[in-house]
């Protein structure tokens, strides 16, 4: 059977297009070829959809206003205000639809619009939703949807609780690149970013927009140590790398977007970084310990305190606690290999192969 598969995404953070991808790859994989990733939000409000992701962003250097932003919009979920946001990219998804025909939505962001859109016998299609979270935002929620998939048991149960029924939640995990998945050579990876063999690697993944605004203080600091390497990630922050490099610290390597991050993430023995749920299940993948920067309240707070109660993270709230806690960790090979083992715990596998294999499974009942 041929499936039209159309899968919906959103511009906030670099995860939900990474979720988008790694599905389409996955199904491209099994044999369905028609597949369709649209960003619904630039696709069909460009200008809109730049601003807000300029206040998106601007909102997380004022956590306050973001949790009003995140929290506030949870109650509004019955209200007029959200009327607006059903119809948000209404017009564009019905013209794609119409043309391309889908027999499924996949939405990796809460799009509502996708509820409404018919199929030519005015039959509504299946609107299945890959929540990006190990928290779910009640915009996610619908009675309407077909669907959920979801990180961890915990979530199962909190959508019991919401009157979400049991068939029509699967715990999934969240879909990453099948790289991290895949064994590596460790010998070779040290060779080719020529990093030296028994020195402790610690990975700073400094975010899509260069957030973490202590950086240069916690290279510095960690510099020191001169059993510690620091590989920083920029991503495509060119004024934070230029900062960086010209510090001359001689075991601090800095990279600008770098295609396989993977390869780093195997070979560090921790990782500083924000708790964006994408990072998180690339972490859990290859059991690399986490210390989380000051979580914005929102999702990022809700996976950062999930994890830290789970063992397999610390929460630092300012430079000084980031720097003594990856120190601490590093000092302490049985807390690193206590997290690994919790990790190895709440990592679901292949979350993609089996996104697909449930969603085929379903639209062929």
């Amino acid at each position: 059977m041929d499936l039209n598969i159309l899968i919906t995404t959103a511009p906030f953070g670099n995860g939900h297009k990474m979720v988008a991808t790694a599905l389409k790859n996955a199904f491209i994989n099994k044999g369905y070829n028609n597949v369709f990733v649209v960003d619904l939000f630039t696709e069909a409000h460009p200008k809109i959809t730049e601003t807000i992701k300029k206040a998106y962003i601007k909102s997380y250097d004022f956590g306050e206003a973001y949790s009003i932003l995140y929290y506030g919009s949870e109650k509004l979920t019955d209200k007029k205000v959200i009327e607006l946001y059903r119809n948000f990219g209404y017009k564009k998804l019905s013209d794609i639809s119409k043309e391309f025909k889908p027999d499924v939505i996949i939405n990796t962001f809460p799009i509502l619009a996708s509820l409404k859109i018919k199929n030519s016998l005015g039959e509504n299609i299946p609107v299945f939703n890959i929540v990006t979270d190990f928290y779910v935002h009640k915009l996610w929620l619908s009675e309407e949807i077909d669907k959920f998939y979801i990180a961890t048991e915990e979530l199962k149960e909190e959508l019991k609780k919401m009157n979400i029924p049991v068939e029509k939640t699967v715990v999934s995990g969240i879909p990453i690149r099948a790289a991290f998945e895949e064994a590596e050579n460790i010998s070779m990876l040290y060779k080719k970013y020529n990093f030296k063999r028994g020195k402790k690697i610690v990975l700073i993944n400094s975010g899509a927009f260069g957030v973490f605004k202590d950086i240069k203080k916690v290279c510095i600091e960690l510099c020191k140590n001169k059993m510690i390497q620091v590989a920083v990630v920029c991503g495509n922050n060119k004024i934070q790398k230029m900062k960086l490099e010209s510090l001359g610290l001689k075991n601090l390597k800095v990279f600008g977007f770098i295609e396989n991050i993977d390869d780093l993430y195997k070979i560090a023995c921790c990782m500083i970084t924000k708790s964006g749920g994408i990072t998180l299940s690339e972490a859990l993948a290859v059991q690399l310990p986490l210390v989380i920067i000051k979580p914005v309240p929102g999702q990022e707070k809700e996976n950062a305190m999930y994890f830290e109660k789970r063992g397999a993270a610390i929460i630092a709230d300012n430079s000084y606690q980031i720097i003594n806690s990856t120190i601490e960790l590093i000092k302490n090979p049985q807390l690193l290999n206590a997290m690994k083992k919790n990790m190895k715990k709440m990592y679901n596998k292949s979350s993609s192969v089996k996104i697909v294999e449930d969603v085929v499974e379903s639209i062929e009942k």
